[in-house]
């Protein structure tokens, strides 16, 4: 059996919707031209992750952001995990990680619920998750800080995935090593990683940016890594800078 290849997206952070979802569809063409099966985008792709991201956070802007990205796909034939904010009827706003599949289809999302305390006051938690069956693979999200709470994820994923075909966990991220503290936060969550690899039996998958536009210039940023089931770094983007890389999950 041909192990899948999917494609880490690490692009370059706009301040407007227009900006980011132009480099999402970009990633995607990339991806399709490349041989791989999907294409997973990091946390908040298609806004951005900035100060300004609540004056983009439109029902109908991320509707039709997302009817693009779905005709993209499946123009392209390509699968694709993408963070984009989710707006419920009620006014309330998620962060998510939305499954498309290589027909356009929406399978599944994934809504954050480790948030840090400043993405508290606009987002709502999410619930709980399980595993969502696309492009062949079992897969989940765990966005950003939530890999710091491995042994909650764990209790929820530890049972089957339902269905045949490797399993793999998105890690969509906006984490850099901008100074010691920042440094040793990341090698938890890098820790964090391998443990539940590991404890699954899966792959993680991280993309994460590459800059953060409130903090102009270098900050550790990018560096998304590729954890193998027996947790194993097989794969790191470069720092700073934006990338896409297709990586073989076999």
């Amino acid at each position: 059996m041909t192990a899948p290849r999917w494609a880490i997206a690490q692009p370059r952070m706009h301040w407007t919707l227009a900006g980011n979802l132009g480099e999402t569809l970009a990633a995607l063409d990339a991806a399709a031209a490349a041989g791989a099966a999907g294409c997973v985008c990091t946390e908040l792709a298609v806004t951005g992750f900035h100060r300004r991201l609540p004056e983009l956070v439109d029902a109908t802007a991320l509707a039709d952001a997302e009817a693009q990205l779905r005709a993209a796909c499946g123009r392209l034939g390509v699968a694709a995990a993408v963070g984009l904010p989710t707006v419920t009827a009620d006014g309330a706003v998620f962060n998510s990680h939305v499954y498309i599949d290589a027909q356009g289809r929406e399978v599944g999302r994934v809504h954050k619920r480790g948030l840090t305390p400043s993405e508290a006051t606009f987002f709502a938690a999410g619930g709980a998750r399980g595993w969502t069956s696309l492009a062949g693979l079992q897969v989940t999200s765990v966005l950003c800080r939530e890999m710091l709470d491995v042994d909650a994820l764990l209790a929820e994923l530890a049972g089957g995935a339902g269905e045949a075909g490797p399993r793999v966990i998105f890690w969509p991220s906006y984490i850099g090593e901008s100074d010691a503290e920042q440094a040793a936060l990341c090698e938890a969550y890098r820790a964090g990683a391998r443990r539940l690899a590991m404890a699954l039996g899966a792959w993680v998958v991280q993309s994460n940016w590459p800059e953060g536009l409130n903090l102009p210039g270098p900050q550790g940023f990018g560096g998304s890594v590729v954890i193998a089931p027996d947790g194993a770094r097989m794969q790191a983007l470069p720092r700073d800078e934006a990338a896409l890389v297709v990586v073989e999950l076999a």
